[in-house]
């Protein structure tokens, strides 16, 4: 090789972020020894990719947008791995939670300003424990990534008083306008949510109560794409962290980044649970009744224990209907 190639090669590796490294050791304990456990794929070339390939990808983005599930602590692991690896190559982004929302903005706010560092005592600030989302021991790795080097951390979802009025059909209407609420969803689209809406609450929702729920997923997508369009005017990038649902590029929080953000580049990671029954990444597209997986690049992880979720939703509708 000539001296000019040598150097011109050189240069180009030294641009790159360092190589990643081996992730965080799982945390769950079933199926681990599934075939896809720990396997990274993309959807788009339906290709097993190098972990270090999907670190320097989510590096060049302006917007990463990491789908976990709620209660798999091995989803959160690999959140604050990759969100120190972005801080190492170079990115400061802001980092938001679907888990904050606006009524807790204030109390945010005052912690971070008052206690920048402390990622251990921000949950009791913001009041977690009476949120319903899982404990704030499985988030703190990442607010800890966050603070710790001196990022912001953003709320980016409705309050429980902005839920209940769309529930009730009362959202003002600037905020409808503002979020793109006021623009009806293609029959198709629309159906479809309802169908996954239905499905994820295991049938037991009636009919009726359908439709407002759409119109919740839609506004919460919107809330977080906007708190993303904040982050990026306060620190050229950010991070979201989010249920897997809002990461998918077709109809979650990346298409109605296409709309408010246009020219940002967006990357959007799932972490999927892997089945038993699923041994190959396309079959679980129909979980999402696409054909391809709907992101960027989906991370297989071991699924966590929990109970009988459908079990647990038919009781609290149960207290529901007995004004418990």
């Amino acid at each position: 090789m000539h001296l000019r190639s040598l150097f011109v090669a050189l240069s180009l590796l030294l641009s790159l972020p360092a190589l990643a490294g081996s992730p965080p050791a799982f945390i769950s304990t079933l199926e681990t020894g599934h075939p896809l456990a720990g396997k990274v794929w993309d959807p788009q070339t339906k290709a097993f990719v190098a972990i270090d390939e999907l670190v320097r990808t989510s590096a060049a983005a302006d917007v990463v947008i990491l789908g976990e599930t709620h209660d798999n602590p091995d989803h959160h692991t690999l959140q604050a791995w990759i969100l120190r690896h972005l801080i190492a190559a170079g990115r400061k982004p802001a980092v938001a939670f679907e888990m904050l929302d606006s009524s807790q903005r204030e109390a945010l706010a005052r912690h971070l300003r008052e206690r920048p560092g402390d990622d251990a005592g921000l949950g009791a600030a913001v009041e977690w424990e009476k949120t319903g989302w899982p404990d704030w021991a499985l988030y703190r790795p990442i607010a800890d990534a966050a603070l710790s080097a001196g990022l912001p951390i953003l709320t980016a979802n409705l309050s429980k008083d902005e839920t209940r009025q769309l529930t009730k059909n009362t959202f003002p209407a600037a905020a409808a306008h503002h979020l793109g609420l006021d623009k009806p969803l293609p029959p198709v689209v629309q159906q479809a949510m309802e169908r996954e809406i239905k499905s994820s609450h295991c049938d037991m929702l009636p009919d009726k109560s359908l439709p407002a729920m759409v119109q919740i997923q839609r506004a919460r997508d919107s809330v977080m794409a906007h708190a993303i369009v904040d982050g990026i005017a306060a620190r050229k990038s950010a991070v979201l962290i989010a249920g897997a649902g809002h990461a998918r590029f077709d109809r979650g929080v990346p298409a109605h980044l296409a709309t408010i953000a246009a020219g940002h580049k967006v990357f959007s990671i799932a972490f999927i649970e892997v089945q038993s029954d699923k041994n190959l990444p396309a079959m679980y597209a129909d979980l999402y009744e696409t054909e391809q997986l709907p992101f960027d690049m989906v991370w297989f992880t071991p699924r966590s224990q929990r109970e009988d979720q459908c079990e647990a939703f038919r009781r609290h509708m149960e207290k529901k209907k007995l004004g418990q």
